[in-house]
């Protein structure tokens, strides 16, 4: 059972601090700028909901392979993926100065998909 005393309030304290001052970010700011533009383009949104609802028939429909292929293609899709890594970069350094800390010997998946999406653990590597 948790147990809430002061050490644990000043702990939340910091993190609400931590949090406003990651928020400052510009990675934040560019990745909230892409995440914006990205769900404002109304075809782009149309041709994932297309995409989504079909997924199931992607391999057998030539169509919706080059739909898929024109969505990864996409200026606003590409923008996004990068903020997206950008910013899990910086959590992932966060999160492993922070286990680091604690012990070297806990694992944080990075899972950067730009990065090549290395899974250390899952590929016995630790």
């Amino acid at each position: 059972m948790l147990i809430i005393d002061q050490k644990l309030l000043e702990i939340d304290n910091l993190l609400e601090k931590i949090m406003d001052e990651f928020l400052k970010f510009p990675e934040v700011e560019a990745y909230q700028k892409a995440k914006a533009d990205f769900m404002a383009d109304e075809n782009l949104q149309s041709q994932l909901k297309t995409l989504q609802d079909n997924s199931e028939y992607i391999a057998f429909r030539p169509e919706l392979r080059a739909l898929q292929h024109e969505i990864n293609l996409n200026e606003k899709v590409y923008a996004f993926r990068l903020a997206e890594n950008d910013l899990q970069q910086i959590l992932t350094a966060l999160t492993k100065k922070i286990t680091n800390s604690i012990s070297e010997q806990i694992y944080v998946d990075e899972n950067l998909p730009l990065k090549g999406g290395q899974h250390g653990r899952h590929h016995g590597k630790h």
